[in-house]
């Protein structure tokens, strides 16, 4: 008489396959509601933090379950698989977040000139109640800035405040940021000052920018940038990546070629001269 054999199946196998699976739309979750519903980021980081403890969870109860899927002959290998590759789906953005925090200095505001920084104004009312203060940070935080990115620094361009000036607001469309305040160069003796924000994509949390363009003489401007997060004690090293990369923008505009801006100051000041009109001539004198 043949035998029947009889497999029993892990139940903790199926537990952990089962945790796995949940964790996956709880970790979504955190991130839907803190993009599109509303949810404080604070709020929505409890959430993904326990989508990562049960994906963490999924993988102790795999490794329980298998000594008796190896050794006893039980059934719920391919369960340990998926357990394990959906356990990943959560582990590697927590991992990913996890390096940039350790790796990068915690900072929410840079600018590339730490004693002088450019000042917010109308960012400020983006502020929730418990976002971050737009004040300039202390000279003791703004030394360690100076020292954790000794690469941001002001810059000089050799070229007058009216060119540059529409270099950077034309270079501020094309980055896709919501402008706020545009001040032009000439109603201010200062200069011109510009302030703009933007979403993360994935998070949906906001960050500020502000640029500032002083003259240096009468052929040359000097150039800072201010990014700052509007929540969050640490940046992950975006703000900085941000100003590097709009200030290596502005660079490679300027050496691709200024001549449409020169042809565009040259019309704004025909037109300026044509709504002044004629200059009056002074009427001949009777002999």
């Amino acid at each position: 008489m043949p035998g029947i054999y009889k497999f029993k199946t892990s139940r903790l196998a199926l537990w952990a396959l089962l945790l796995a699976r949940l964790s996956i739309p709880v970790a979504i979750l955190s991130f839907l509601l803190m993009r599109f519903g509303g949810l404080h980021p604070s709020l929505a980081i409890y959430c993904f933090a326990a989508s990562v403890a049960l994906a963490l969870l999924s993988i102790l109860v795999s490794l329980a379950a298998f000594p008796t899927i190896w050794f006893d002959g039980q059934i719920g290998g391919m369960r340990l698989w998926g357990t394990f590759l959906r356990s990943l789906f959560v582990l590697l953005p927590a991992l990913a977040f996890a390096y940039f925090y350790f790796s990068r200095p915690a900072f929410s505001d840079l600018s590339t000139n730490p004693i002088d920084p450019p000042e917010f104004v109308e960012a400020w009312k983006l502020r929730g109640d418990n976002d971050n203060s737009l004040e300039s940070a202390s000279l003791a935080e703004r030394e360690k800035q100076a020292l954790a990115y000794p690469s941001l620094n002001s810059k000089k361009i050799e070229q007058p405040i009216e060119l540059v000036h529409l270099l950077v607001l034309d270079e501020l469309k094309k980055q896709n940021w919501e402008l706020l305040r545009i001040s032009d160069y000439r109603d201010s003796v200062d200069g011109s000052d510009f302030e703009a924000t933007t979403r993360s994509v994935i998070t949906g949390l906001r960050y500020a920018m502000s640029v500032r363009l002083r003259p240096d003489g009468e052929e040359a401007s000097i150039l800072d940038m201010r990014s700052a997060s509007l929540w969050g004690p640490h940046d992950f090293g975006i703000n900085a990546a941000r100003i590097m990369n709009f200030m290596a923008s502005v660079d490679n505009r300027l050496e691709g070629g200024i001549k449409h801006f020169e042809l565009q100051i040259e019309e704004e000041e025909r037109q300026r001269r044509l709504e002044r009109g004629p200059i009056p001539r002074a009427k001949p004198l009777n002999p």
